[in-house]
């Protein structure tokens, strides 16, 4: 299976799209965003994803996420949101997968070390980042797809067959 990562969208619209076309180009399975959407209008954008990701969207909040109601009623139409909380835990392509927008550091290494998990997704930092552990689990963060803070727009496919990591820039 392959699984799209992205997160800090930021509201840009050009990358956001362009990162879209990628993942509809590329055939991916699913997609998880690591939160900071921004605004619920983001909704129209992904609205372009083809209908097998759709059908396998996944999200979690960010810290820039105020308008989390209208995104949840707008976004949460075509996304599988968290709840409630920031953290998404679920099981996809044989996998069992933590997503969190800004876990600390200590938290991310005491979930790799746990074992409970395969892939670790965060993001927040705006930094790509790709970390394998010595017990095989996989910590990933895609950076950024708006390119504002890092001055790169990036996104990262995961195999979820054999853990490896395709960063994608934009």
């Amino acid at each position: 299976m392959l699984l799209a990562v992205v997160s800090d969208s930021h509201d840009h619209k050009n990358n956001t799209l362009k990162a879209i076309s990628i993942m509809n180009d590329k055939k991916v399975d699913a997609l998880i965003h690591c939160g900071d959407y921004v605004s619920p209008f983001v909704k129209s954008w992904f609205e372009n994803l083809n209908d097998n990701i759709k059908s396998n969207f996944y999200g979690v909040f960010g810290n820039n996420d105020g308008e989390k109601l209208f995104l949840k009623q707008n976004l949460g139409q075509i996304c599988k949101l968290v709840e409630s909380g920031n953290e998404l835990i679920l099981e996809l392509g044989g996998k069992r997968i933590f997503a969190s927008h800004m876990p600390k550091k200590e938290t991310i290494d005491a979930l790799a070390k746990s074992g409970l998990f395969d892939i670790i997704l965060s993001g927040h930092t705006h930094v790509f980042s790709n970390k394998k552990y010595e017990n095989g689990v996989l910590v990933v963060n895609p950076g950024e797809i708006c390119g504002y803070l890092s001055g790169k727009s990036s996104f990262a496919i995961i195999d979820t067959n054999n853990l490896s990591v395709e960063l994608i820039e934009l």
